[in-house]
């Protein structure tokens, strides 16, 4: 049995993941798809002060836990994967990132995002969020096609804290990464936001897959997104069957 956390992006709550985790359970797998302090279930809690590494740290308490886990990251949770990577690798079994931010070494998410995007993001939450938090983006930017499907996301995304976005990630030093680690980008975006990021990791010696089904193929595509983290705990069942071996020997 392998164990997964599933970590949300900027405006989403665990919900976003039930399809998947439905599929990993039904495989006999044990799923974590917590909703982030401040949003999902927890949104009457946000407040200006939290930040990224409010986040993080909830992350952490999670995975450890559950005792390790293969981590999936989406959208902006792939800055909280890689706070993850960077303070406990024991822990992570498997890495799988759709469509996420990689941040290095001091950088935010602004950072990373495209500038137009960002600026928008900026200047929604100045004119409609107080100053220190995001109102949901339009869908449209997702590329979802079902537009019932988009609708329906739409409904339920709620403001994300600014300070999750301006706050620099701090790291150790160079990441320590499992053996299996995935970079899923959708194969129906234009522009794509992550076509940068994916070609740098494909050079770092990750695996880089194009699917369908826009920005929010946990939802479009859960059966693509399932299969993929059923592929990395095969990977990581392997591994762990090999140690014992050894140790065994």
């Amino acid at each position: 049995m392998a164990r997964f956390l599933l970590l949300h992006g900027a405006w989403h709550g665990g919900w976003c993941w039930a399809a998947v985790a439905e599929k990993l359970n039904r495989a006999g797998h044990a799923v974590s798809a917590p909703d982030l302090p401040g949003l999902g279930a927890d949104a009457g809690s946000l407040t200006p002060e939290i930040g990224l590494e409010t986040h993080l740290a909830f992350a952490l308490t999670e995975l450890e836990r559950l005792g390790g886990a293969i981590v999936c990251g989406h959208s902006y949770a792939g800055m909280l994967a890689r706070g993850l990577v960077d303070r406990r690798p024991a822990l992570i079994d498997g890495l799988v990132l759709i469509e996420a931010l990689w941040p290095g070494n001091n950088e935010t998410a602004f950072d990373i995002v495209p500038p137009a995007m960002g600026k928008l993001f900026r200047e929604r939450a100045e004119s409609a969020g107080e100053g220190w938090r995001m109102p949901p983006p339009d869908v449209a930017q997702f590329a979802i096609a079902d537009e019932a499907l988009a609708a329906a996301i739409a409904a339920r995304l709620t403001d994300h804290p600014l300070k999750t976005f301006t706050d620099p990630l701090r790291l150790s030093g160079p990441a320590t990464l499992p053996t299996d680690r995935r970079f899923v980008i959708a194969a129906d975006r234009d522009p794509q936001p992550y076509a940068g990021t994916a070609a740098a990791l494909s050079e770092e010696g990750w695996t880089v897959t194009r699917q369908p089904g826009g920005h929010e193929m946990m939802m479009t595509q859960p059966d693509l997104v399932a299969a993929t983290l059923l592929q990395t705990a095969a990977k990581a069942g392997a591994k762990r069957e090999r140690k014992d071996n050894a140790q065994r020997a």
